[in-house]
């Protein structure tokens, strides 16, 4: 059982390989996503996975931008079903400078990183890439940043 703070984050962060990735509910117009088999980890045992950081900007073209609600409606919504099992959520701020915001000045940002650990398998793609298209689609964002890493989690 954690003993501090910091130890039931790093619990709930890594709950995505201790269980491994459950289907989402099976909507009428999909079919179930594959299960894969779990990675087992445990005290001392260490499991090779990717480790995939989303950014996902706040503000918007039209200024208005992305409210608490909306962001919460969006996690609970759309990632959470695709990676049930364990994820991160950090508030950031960021800026970007560049044609991708159809300016050459600098635009400075409030945004959510969102860490999650998953095995390397065609189904965790799929759903990444879907979230990022609905964000995208949702709020009329540019993109959503995605940076994935090969690492090893141990517990």
């Amino acid at each position: 059982m954690p003993r501090s703070p910091f130890a039931f984050l790093v619990v709930a962060t890594l709950a995505v390989v201790v269980a491994g990735p459950a289907a989402a509910p099976a909507r009428a117009e999909k079919a179930a996503p594959e299960q894969v088999a779990p990675v087992i980890l445990a005290p001392g045992l260490t499991a090779d996975l990717l480790e995939t950081k989303l950014l996902f900007g706040l503000a918007s073209a039209d200024g208005r931008g992305v409210s608490e609600q909306e962001w919460a409606r969006f996690l609970a919504e759309e990632v959470t079903p695709r990676f049930p099992d364990g994820l991160t959520v950090v508030a950031a701020y960021g800026q970007v400078k560049g044609e991708a915001h159809g300016t050459a000045q600098v635009v400075q940002e409030n945004m959510r990183l969102v860490l999650i650990y998953h095995p390397d398998t065609p189904e965790a793609v799929a759903r990444l890439a879907e979230i990022r298209r609905r964000y995208s689609e949702r709020f009329h964002q540019w993109g959503v940043l995605q940076v994935t890493n090969r690492v090893k989690v141990t517990l």
